[in-house]
């Protein structure tokens, strides 16, 4: 579904509000970050390569994420985090592509076919800054990101988790089609059928609303896997 500029967002340092374009600058010169990680290089942690990745719907960007993840980090870490910070409803398939290779969960017993490798793969043998690529969760009712590492730099991990959220997007602000009021709900048959700008509702009104396709209107989230499947929201923090 069509949306038409991305949003801002916050720091998840200093808490600051920073208009999408201007994240990567902010994190560069954010003081309340560059204390974190003087306190990481203090510490005992090993250094190694960071990757600093975009993640972004494939729409048009409304939905983003500044993420760090060390070299250790495989991919199979990074999808989990995605799981369950924007994507996981049912437990579906998934997979990341860069260049002409598919990384996902291969089944013991079974060779890789083509350029297919395991999603087991350390992100340092794969992520070079400028790469671009592609993840997909749910091939029947498929949510896909797209995964930009913006830039690496050598040092200690500010945290033990394999993933660290930079900043994010803030939930991007609808209102009722019915009554103006804020949205609280959307429904996606009335996109599919009528097309933008969709269907937004209020909590009163997507009671009362008469789409029972993909079982009526799905609550919103600030995710871009809102609405569909059985999509509840993201896990508990931290991710």
């Amino acid at each position: 579904m069509a949306r038409k500029r991305a949003p801002a967002g916050t720091c998840a340092f200093c808490g600051r509000e920073v208009a999408a374009a201007g994240i990567t600058k902010h994190l560069t010169t954010c003081a309340a970050r560059q204390s974190v990680v003087e306190k990481a290089e203090a510490g005992k942690r090993k250094s190694q390569p960071l990757y600093h990745l975009v993640v972004r719907d494939t729409v048009d960007g409304t939905y983003w994420l500044h993420l760090e993840a060390p070299a250790a980090t495989t991919l199979q870490e990074l999808d989990l985090y995605l799981r369950a910070i924007w994507v996981d409803c049912c437990g579906h398939m998934s997979h990341f592509v860069f260049g002409t290779t598919r990384y996902q969960e291969l089944i013991d017993g079974f060779f890789a076919l083509g350029d297919q490798k395991n999603i087991t793969t350390p992100i340092g043998e794969v992520f070079r800054p400028g790469l671009k690529g592609k993840y997909e969760y749910d091939f029947g009712t498929p949510t896909e990101l797209k995964v930009e590492v913006v830039e690496m730099r050598e040092g200690k991990p500010l945290t033990t988790k394999p993933v660290v959220l930079l900043a994010r997007n803030l939930m991007p602000a609808y209102v009722c089609t019915e009554c103006g009021e804020p949205a609280t709900h959307i429904c996606l048959q009335c996109y599919y059928e009528q097309g933008e700008p969709g269907c937004y509702l209020c909590a009163d009104h997507a009671k009362r609303h008469d789409c029972t396709l993909y079982g009526g209107p799905k609550k919103r989230f600030n995710s871009p896997r809102t609405g569909r499947c059985k999509y509840n929201g993201p896990a508990n923090p931290p991710y």
